[in-house]
């Protein structure tokens, strides 16, 4: 069974970061890194810091029944659109434009 711990675990071997950088990403010190990785008991804000520096939900981190599979950054981003302002979701427009024009092997419609 994985929880939090386990699953904070999971998602640093799958980005390949340190525990420094994760707390980095997050805001948080690194003694609090370590304190989840020794299975301490974290609060809502800390894990709430974890989970956004991860680009995934809390509940996503708590969950128990299965492990924590690996999010697509497109899912992220869409879960997370609401919190953009239009002129934000017109620079990723713009951001996402300029990827597909400059892929090697790629048109205009990024194919």
């Amino acid at each position: 069974m994985m929880g939090f711990k386990e699953n904070v675990q999971t998602l640093l071997a799958q980005r390949g970061w340190s525990q420094r950088e994760l707390a980095a990403a997050a805001g948080i010190s690194p003694g609090a890194v370590g304190d989840i990785l020794e299975g301490e008991s974290s609060n809502l804000r800390t894990a709430t810091k974890v989970a956004a520096a991860f680009g995934v939900e809390v509940a996503d981190l708590m969950r128990e029944e299965q492990p924590l599979e690996p999010r697509d950054e497109l899912d992220v981003a869409l879960r997370h659109q609401g919190d953009l302002s239009p002129a934000d979701i017109q620079a990723v427009n713009a951001f996402i434009s300029y990827i597909r024009g400059t892929r090697p092997g790629r048109g205009k419609r990024g194919r």
